[in-house]
Order: structure tokens, then sequence, then C-alpha cells
């Protein structure tokens, strides 16, 4: 529940991936709402369900549409 540092690990992931891979970047997006930065997320998730799409990927785009409907509310994404 450290957004700052989920932020950075995140960061370095999606470097890493040259920002393509979905999944990564999804943690980012989550990571990005944590730190209460809920405009990056919602674009950061916007960017994964484009990602996940294009690759067939309709659970990773579904996953991220509840995730942008969070964001929209303010709200952070938790993991049951």
């Amino acid at each position: 529940r450290n957004g700052k540092t989920a932020v950075e690990l995140a960061q370095r992931a999606c470097e890493l991936s040259g920002f393509k891979d979905a999944k990564a970047l999804g943690i980012l997006d989550a990571a990005y709402a944590e730190a209460g930065r809920f405009k990056e997320a919602l674009e950061t998730a916007e960017k994964v369900r484009a990602l996940s799409l294009q690759s067939g990927q309709t659970g990773l785009a579904a996953a991220a549409d509840r995730r942008i409907a969070l964001y929209r509310a303010g709200q952070p994404f938790h993991q049951k």
C-alpha cells in the first residue's frame, strides 16, 4: 500500500518492457491510483485496455475497464 514505492517499481518494470506489456502497465495504473495520481492512473489503464484488445487479451481489457471505473470515482484498486 506504499503508492510512492509501487510507482517507482512499476515504472521500472514498464521501462524494461518498453511500455508495451499490458500486465506491467496494469500494475503501474494501480500504483498511480494508490499514490492518489488518478489522472495518470486513468490514462495508463486506458492504454492497458487498448493494448489488451489489440493482442486479443479480453480478460485484461475487462479488468482495465473495472479499474477505469474506480479511478473515475477517485478510488484506488485493491485486490481482494
